[in-house]
């Protein structure tokens, strides 16, 4: 996370893996990558509803981010919308993960700054369309839209930019 960030990318941080794979709670995680880098960093926020226990331990995991400075949060799998409040009465911005128009349009109505697209080049996750069909079925939102799969290559980052992507 901190190497992205000090490249000139947003590192995001994942709270389930900075807990349970890395060991660290994530308040300390947090502190840790700051010590390595000062530019922005970003927190995932998986907002489905399951377990009361997971989705209160994310709701805490929202607070704990926001309280260490973090200002960009990337939301995937529910309705964003208590993110999205928490996160612009701080003065940040959401990004949520999308896989087509109708989600995309959801998400919207709950408020969020952006879009992720994910395509079905975005390995571990569920988008079925390629990264220019996504695009042209999202392009007129008027959101900025972040490519999810298939860039591994500075040819690849360019080739989404030049399509139409804002990242």
């Amino acid at each position: 996370v901190a190497a992205v960030s000090a490249a000139g990318g947003i590192g995001v941080v994942q709270p389930i893996s900075m807990t349970f794979v890395h060991g660290h709670d994530l308040r300390s995680g947090l502190r840790l990558i700051r010590t390595i880098t000062d530019r922005p960093i970003g927190l995932n926020a998986v907002v489905q509803k399951s377990a009361k226990i997971y989705e209160d331990r994310m709701r805490a995991w929202v607070h704990v981010a926001l309280e260490e400075g973090v200002r960009f949060f990337v939301t995937a799998l529910g309705r964003p919308d208590w993110v999205v409040r928490l996160v612009h009465d701080a003065g940040g911005v959401v990004y949520h993960d999308v896989i087509n128009r109708a989600f995309a349009e959801r998400a919207i109505d709950d408020g969020v700054d952006g879009l992720i697209c994910v395509n079905r080049r975005a390995g571990g996750h569920c988008g079925t369309v390629s990264a220019a069909e996504i695009l042209d079925e999202l392009r007129d939102l008027g959101l900025p839209l972040v490519c999810a799969g298939g860039v591994s290559r500075p040819e690849d980052f360019k080739e989404a930019l030049d399509a139409g992507y804002s990242a």
